[in-house]
């Protein structure tokens, strides 16, 4: 059994090697490693440092600060030279936590020379085969690691070895090794100012061998006289392989402060099962829906109905405050006020840094506000599918652009339009498709260009803008992020989509390049079904009420035609996932056996079940078995769910030695 005292690390500075020594004190783990900084398309090392000092913490042992002078000619030209000036100090810092269980790592970047500098990757961490290694006790090349995206794209457990080259980690990587009974954590846990990474390569027979903990500061100049903070990383190696997940955003969380949202939200989206657009009346399903919520579900928590796109005139992004009278004849007043008579609040849907290309005259207001590449404002997505654009031939639909959330204009347009709805009275949003300006925060919109050079690209200028909205909506207003990055997220919204869209409806359109028809049942590894919600559930559960609420999917539906057996898969997912609901159904009219799916589904728990199968079932397999506990005011308990995603039944073996207390059990 590990004790506290075989988890403590014992760190010192190797001045002829120039390499940072991490070992544990059970001679289990141990790291030497350089670090590096990209300076004006030059990579700097402690072996090209013309000087170099340490300091020691206050018992004199561990080395608290390792100071890098690298001194270049004058005028830039970026070439080492014994000069005394001008110069660049990289200071890094060391520090252990109380316990000396945990290592902290981070460092500043002074600019002492008369002219700016270009900076790039900062590598706290920087092993190569002939500079430094990782040694992990025990391990016999079938480690596996949490590859986590930091987005609503897929986060999986893989097996280390897997595939050729390099692998990578968005912000933590975590790396668990059953034979050597350890799981070893790099995890910054500062990650709003520089993209972070790390990269790795891991072969069966030997290892680790190589490995970056990086933060990117993608070309940022730093000023003459000037001095810049790197983001801080963590290091651990537990015999517990959930533990420093845990640790890891217990101290992100300590960092950031984040408000967490007291309650488990509920609402009702209810685009599955009708079409509001083409067949009813929208406004008619929403009020329908709400008076049958109050009498089929009376007395369940349930606040909010989400209307998504329907509100906007013509359906067209950009123009928020536009609102279309043929899918709501009565206005916004009108609506508001009918859903406050039952209980209800109205939430949106907003593409918050979209401009619809079709809105010509905002487009030309805000073209100087648009992120840029290459000189042209940067496109977002080439075509916009929906409202009047749907009726269009696809090639004459119309893009979306990105706004620039460094602008000045975009941040006034965003102000006005989350100040004049929050006058309305709306107090819940989905703030959706953020890849639009994260850039590579992780996203998939890049761009070259932009207004506030002060700030870095990717997370601080998606957070530039998420500020606005944040101060804007005002403090009673949930906000919930979508499509992109979360973890960047932390501190402005609520609640982040952890996964892709699971449970939501759609239309049928035989042209649509989104969804083939409302459903996809019978295949739980397409991006909208069980699998990608299950493993994204399981692969971010540390993170929910740390950072913010974790959404694994929003809306939960249920009804027919959808098999029982698929509907049932649905309902556990989302009874273990400790987090928001949105119903998709339609209300008024679902069977009341799926009704009875529904409750049993409330009142909604506050904690993400646990996988604990996450470390033993590496892609192409998944978690499986999660648990959860229950405590309310009256009783607690423990549930086990189970999953199985198979043809065949499962029959696998749960050790109630890797659970609290036996449970009651309910398979899926």
């Amino acid at each position: 059994m590990e004790t506290l005292a075989d988890r403590r690390w014992d760190v010192r500075f190797e001045p002829d090697e120039r390499l940072l020594v991490l070992r544990s004190r059970d001679g289990r783990v141990a790291l030497r490693a350089s670090c590096s900084l990209e300076v004006s398309g030059q990579r700097l090392t402690p072996a090209e440092a013309a000087q170099v000092s340490v300091t020691t913490a206050a018992d004199g042992e561990q080395p608290a600060t390792i100071a890098l002078v690298f001194r270049t000619l004058a005028g830039g030209a970026g070439i080492l030279s014994s000069q005394t000036e001008p110069e660049i100090q990289w200071t890094l810092s060391v520090a252990l936590s109380d316990d000396g269980a945990t290592v902290e790592t981070t460092s500043q970047i002074a600019n002492c020379m008369p002219y700016p500098i270009s900076l790039g990757r900062c590598s706290l961490l920087d092993i190569a085969p002939g500079c430094g290694r990782v040694e992990l006790v025990g391990d016999d090349g079938s480690a596996v690691f949490l590859q986590t995206t930091g987005s609503t794209d897929r986060a999986l457990v893989r097996r280390a070895a897997d595939g050729k080259g390099e692998k990578w980690s968005r912000t933590l990587l975590h790396l668990v090794s059953h034979a050597a009974g350890r799981a070893l954590h790099l995890g910054f846990i500062t990650f709003d100012r520089q993209t972070t990474v790390h990269t790795f390569t891991y072969e069966a027979g030997s290892g680790l061998t190589s490995l970056q903990s990086t933060c990117d500061f993608e070309g940022y100049e730093l000023p003459a006289g000037e001095t810049v903070r790197s983001e801080t990383l963590m290091v651990e190696a537990r015999e517990d392989f959930h533990a420093s997940l845990h640790e890891w955003a217990d101290r992100a969380a300590r960092h950031y402060q984040p408000r967490i949202w007291p309650k488990t939200p509920a609402g009702w989206v209810g685009w599955s099962w009708v079409d509001g657009f083409n067949v009813e009346c929208y406004e008619d399903v929403v009020i329908r829906n709400v008076r049958a919520i109050r009498r089929r579900l009376a007395g369940f928590d349930i606040e909010y109905v989400w209307v998504s796109i329907g509100n906007l005139k013509d359906g067209l992004p950009g123009d928020w405050l536009g609102w279309d009278f043929r899918n709501f004849p009565h206005g916004h007043e009108w609506l508001i006020a009918q859903l406050g008579e039952l209980g209800f609040r109205l939430g949106l849907w907003c593409g918050a840094f979209w401009m619809c290309g079709a809105l010509t005259e905002k487009v030309g207001e805000l073209r100087d506000a648009m992120l840029r590449r290459g000189g042209e404002p940067v496109v977002a997505s080439p075509r916009w599918d929906y409202g009047a654009s749907g009726l269009l031939e696809p090639e004459e639909r119309p893009c979306l652009y990105s706004l620039d959330p460094t602008h000045p204009k975009t941040l006034a347009h965003l102000r006005h339009v989350f100040q004049t709805y929050r006058e309305w009275g709306i107090r819940y949003y989905m703030v959706d498709f953020l890849n639009a300006v994260s850039g590579a925060t992780p996203g998939h919109v890049p761009y070259d260009a932009y207004h506030d050079k002060s700030v870095i690209k990717g997370p601080e200028v998606l957070r530039t803008g998420l500020r606005e909205i944040r101060e804007a909506a005002g403090p009673d207003t949930y906000l919930l992020s979508s499509s992109g990055p979360t973890l960047q997220n932390v501190g402005y919204v609520d609640a982040c989509r952890v996964g892709s869209d699971y449970g939501e409806g759609r239309a049928l359109s035989p042209d649509s390049h989104f969804y083939p028809a409302t459903f996809v049942i019978n295949s739980p590894d397409f991006w909208t079904s069980h699998n990608y919600a299950s493993d994204n559930m399981a692969a971010t559960y540390f993170t929910h009420r740390k950072l913010y609420l974790n959404d694994s999917g929003n809306v939960m539906t249920l009804d027919k035609p959808m098999p029982l057996c698929e509907a049932q898969i649905v309902a556990t997912i989302f009874g273990l996932s400790g987090g928001p609901v949105m119903l998709g159904d339609d209300i008024d009219r679902i069977a009341e056996e799926r009704l009875a799916l529904i409750k049993k589904v409330f009142p909604r728990t506050p904690d993400v079940a646990k996988p604990v199968d996450l470390f033993d079932s590496p892609y192409p397999d998944y978690p499986k078995v999660f648990h959860q506990h229950v405590k309310t005011e009256w009783d607690e308990w423990d549930v086990i769910g189970v999953l199985n995603y198979g043809d065949e039944p499962l029959v696998a073996p749960i050790a109630l030695d890797r659970l609290v207390r036996v449970a009651p059990i309910l398979f899926s």
